[in-house]
């Protein structure tokens, strides 16, 4: 599973990488964060008549029929996401990009109960897209957006640590990803695969990220061996 990510990058850099046209986003939440959280308000973007646009959504994803059910996920698997119930409508009408710098997992350590988290990011440490889908805000009803990320297997970097990932998209996926001329499950399941390892990084960081109460930048620097 994703449970936990970083996005450090003001709006003007979100712009920049991901084409956005038109902000729809509350200012005060678009701030440096390094341990986002279930249910906490995040930047997503969304292509609407033409334009990609920065939209707040709150993670875990709640269509409007199933407002009042069970938690709200977080993930989506890829291998269900166009049979669920829960998701296949959205993989045809409502994807959307998450914005990340990078993502956390935790890994099992023998003989200890507490579990060993690491942050993995690409090499180059930029900003990258996880695969989402949404829900769109309900103006009339008070309800916000809402979203989930897509997870896969996992690639060779990150099997050791953790059973799932994250999809990262290739920058070339991300159009195809928005377009909304694409509504196929058999045209959009290609890209929810695992990004290769060599493109990415992983080291251990501190258990001060396994409190969503925790942020800032010294949850991801580097432990000492």
């Amino acid at each position: 599973m994703c449970g936990r990510y970083t996005e450090t990058a003001a709006f003007e850099e979100l712009a920049r990488r991901f084409g956005i046209e038109v902000e729809e986003a509350d200012n005060e939440e678009m701030i440096s964060r390094y341990n986002v959280a279930p249910s906490q308000p995040v930047p997503i973007v969304i292509a609407r008549e033409g334009q990609r646009r920065l939209l707040t959504a709150r993670w875990g994803l709640r269509p409007f029929w199933a407002r009042n059910g069970g938690p709200a996920p977080i993930n989506a698997r890829a291998e269900t996401v166009a049979t669920s119930g829960m998701f296949s409508e959205a993989l045809r009408r409502t994807r959307c990009l998450i914005p990340a710098d990078g993502f956390y997992e935790w890994q099992a350590v023998p003989g200890q109960k507490r579990k060993q988290p690491w942050y993995l990011r690409l090499r180059d440490g930029g900003l990258f897209a996880f695969a989402g889908l949404y829900t769109p805000p309900r103006a009339g009803e008070g309800q916000r957006a809402t979203c989930a990320i897509i997870t896969t297997t996992p690639n060779e970097l990150a099997a050791p640590i953790h059973g799932r990932m994250p999809v990262i998209l290739d920058p070339d996926g991300e159009a195809a990803w928005l377009d909304p001329r694409l509504t196929d499950a058999t045209a959009l399941l290609p890209f929810l695969r695992p990004l290769p390892a060599e493109r990415m990084e992983v080291y251990r960081v501190s258990a001060l990220v396994s409190s969503s109460q925790n942020d800032g930048p010294a949850l991801v620097e580097r432990l000492s061996a």
